[in-house]
């Protein structure tokens, strides 16, 4: 019996000592895995904890977060790759154009994913003289982007209404119904392709007009619908069109006057002098006596005799006749 509690208690210390074994390995490693990582990866950057991008009316604008850590300098450069550059290129990366070595945390993609691929991107950080490369969790097609519909705006200018649309998209096509309010049914159908997207419609006096739009851009396939909107052409009174005429009228008629007034006391000779002109007298008329003619009588008393003198203007000379006393 002594043999065996012997043999027990060997048994139980070779128990301990596998145990403490066992347990001292394990620590071993769980430190030299502890160096391992505080080594290698203690002094590299985090990776950017968001990536995404945002896309609206055919604009593709890559946003990321910035890093946390402090480096004398950082910065960014975008890569994208596409369909072609996959299965063509042997998947190579091509360097998007704006967006290389930039302190921003957004880049504009617009330009760069020109076709309807799915496109693949990432982001190169480089803090220092370290680098790390973040890629967005799913692929981007343009053909994903959010379009906003246009406004559509109504301009009435007396029997014509003017419709515009803005802003416009490239490759944007605008199909616009109009009909008059009550007669949907016969909406007439107007495309409009070109800058600046307005289209006149003539309408009548009074009549209440409705339009409704479908903005589609053709490159992608993808359409927004504009909402119906209803406008009416105001009305012109007849006496109030009369009023307007007789007051124009009578403004005309005043101002006539005033100005003929004007004229008169300006240019009165001037206009008499054109009228009445003065004519010469005929050669029948004409005399050749003076005007005036002077008559002397003069009553001389010489001793005896009376003298009379007679003056003579046609003849330029006088006569003396002489009297009896």
């Amino acid at each position: 019996m002594l043999q065996g509690l012997i043999r027990t208690a060997d048994s139980q210390r070779k128990g301990e000592k596998e145990v403490m074994l066992k347990l001292t390995y394990l620590i071993k490693s769980l430190y030299l895995l502890f160096m391992h990582f505080n080594i290698n990866y203690s002094s590299s950057p985090p990776a950017h904890p968001k990536i995404s991008i945002q896309s609206v009316n055919m604009k593709h604008i890559l946003i990321w977060s910035p890093w946390q850590v402090s480096c004398s300098t950082v910065n960014y450069t975008v890569q994208f790759q596409g369909e072609y550059e996959l299965h063509k290129l042997n998947g190579t990366w091509v360097d998007a154009y704006d967006c290389q070595e930039i302190s921003e945390n957004q880049c504009d993609l617009t330009s760069d994913l020109a076709s309807n691929s799915d496109y693949y991107i990432r982001v190169m950080t480089k803090c220092d003289n370290k680098t790390i490369w973040t890629r967005l969790p799913l692929t981007f097609n343009r053909k994903n982007t959010v379009l906003l519909a246009p406004v559509m705006t109504t301009v009435i200018e007396g029997d014509l209404v003017q419709v515009g649309f803005s802003p416009i998209l490239p490759d944007m096509t605008v199909y616009m119904e109009s009909w008059s309010e009550g007669d949907e049914q016969n909406a007439l159908i107007h495309v409009i392709r070109n800058y600046p997207y307005h289209f006149t419609i003539a309408t009548h006096r009074g009549e209440k007009m409705c339009f409704r739009a479908e903005a589609l851009v053709e490159a992608i396939n993808k359409s927004c619908s504009i909402h119906t909107r209803c406008i009416s052409t105001p009305e012109t009174s007849e006496n109030f069109a009369i009023l307007v005429a007789v007051s124009i009228a009578v403004v005309v008629v005043v101002a006539l006057a005033i100005f003929l007034g004007c004229s008169a006391t300006h240019f009165g000779p001037y206009i008499k002098q054109t009228i009445c002109q003065r004519e010469p007298l005929p050669n029948v008329l004409l005399d050749d006596r003076p005007i005036s003619t002077s008559i002397l009588y003069i009553d001389v008393s010489m001793e005896h005799t009376d003298t009379l003198l007679v003056f003579c203007p046609a003849e330029s000379q006088y006569t003396g006749v002489e009297e009896p006393a």
